[in-house]
């Protein structure tokens, strides 16, 4: 009995120090990168850092959070971010975010507002650090911008995950809830029978990569294509939904084709005056030819339409939209 307990107290005494070690080069490397941020072109700020959880977790907590890239103008202001890990599982981390925070891009600022956002990233615990996975969830979402617009989400949800017979392959997944435009798109469509709230917007796709995502890789992987699986909106009787795939050819120019079929499309021209895309005069002429492609196909209530991108050019149906997107340059093709 004697032995038994000498070995729990020796095991307990082992495990404790092994928490308050790892706790110490934690914290201690959370201030690293507030310090070090001017030598790799950041500015930022923190007030107070702080690591709790014992003894299964380390909490870290820092307060009065400012992240800013001058080069770029973007930024983030958060009054704390708090990364959470089991102990004998630190490759993966659970991030618990404010209920306000503000991210700046160079031309406004857009203040987020959510009751919950959790986010967690999964990586491969090997020297290379390879992402498997990520989440971000948050409920009643809410963006709002100082130049004046605001738009909500009841719902969020989206995800990667490292396919498992193809590493260099994401898959993505986004799916949001009763998202309601900013207001002055809803009084601009006062007008048409569409509700002020898009109830589905979904996409479920996979990214091809020149390489499996990882924290150390240097450069970072390129964008090789990517082939929607499901993408789909549902906004009342408008209901837009899409598949195909875009992948790059040598040059990195996309090639492919995707499918956009749209149910209730003869909403389209009045949406689009209402929200001052086209002339009102131009509507009705867009709606008659509309009609004209609806009817070639097997249900003239069901606009079929093909995104094409060939020959270094892209086209909706029979409109030409420009060049074709680039997914990388000759040198990152490389």
């Amino acid at each position: 009995m004697r032995k038994l307990l000498a070995l729990v107290l020796v095991a307990a005494g082992l495990w404790g120090g092994y928490w308050f070690v790892g706790a110490t080069v934690l914290k201690r490397q959370a201030a690293v990168f507030f310090d070090s941020a001017a030598a790799n072109g950041l500015t930022a700020q923190r007030q107070t850092i702080a690591v709790a959880g014992f003894p299964n977790r380390f909490d870290l907590t820092v307060d009065g959070v400012e992240i800013a890239d001058p080069t770029t103008g973007f930024g983030w202001k958060a009054p704390f971010v708090q990364l959470l890990t089991l102990t004998w599982k630190p490759w993966h981390i659970i991030a618990a975010l404010p209920n306000e925070q503000v991210i700046t891009t160079p031309d406004q600022a857009v203040t987020v507002t959510s009751s919950r956002m959790m986010a967690s990233v999964h990586l491969h615990p090997t020297a290379t650090l390879g992402l498997y996975e990520t989440r971000l969830e948050a409920a009643a979402l809410g963006l709002a911008s100082d130049l004046g617009w605001s738009v909500g989400v009841e719902k969020l949800f989206a995800s990667t995950l490292e396919n498992a017979d193809d590493p260099a392959v994401q898959r993505v997944g986004v799916s949001a809830g009763n998202l309601s435009p900013d207001t002055a798109v809803i009084a601009a469509l006062s007008a048409t029978d569409l509700p002020g709230v898009i109830e589905t917007v979904h996409l479920d796709a996979n990214i091809s990569l020149s390489a499996p995502l990882q924290l150390n890789a240097v450069p970072p992987p390129v964008v090789l294509g990517f082939d929607i699986k499901d993408a789909r909106m549902v906004w009342g009787a408008l209901k837009i939904t899409a598949t195909g795939a875009l992948n790059a050819g040598p040059d990195g120019v996309a090639a492919g084709t995707i499918t956009i079929r749209i149910d209730g499309w003869r909403r389209l021209p009045a949406v689009l005056a209402a929200l001052g895309w086209v002339s009102p005069d131009m509507a009705p002429n867009i709606e008659r030819g509309l009609e004209v492609m609806a009817k070639a196909g097997p249900n003239p209530d069901i606009l079929e339409l093909l995104l094409v991108s060939a020959d270094g050019r892209l086209s909706l149906g029979p409109f030409p939209l420009g060049a074709a997107p680039q997914f990388f340059g000759m040198a990152d093709g490389a």
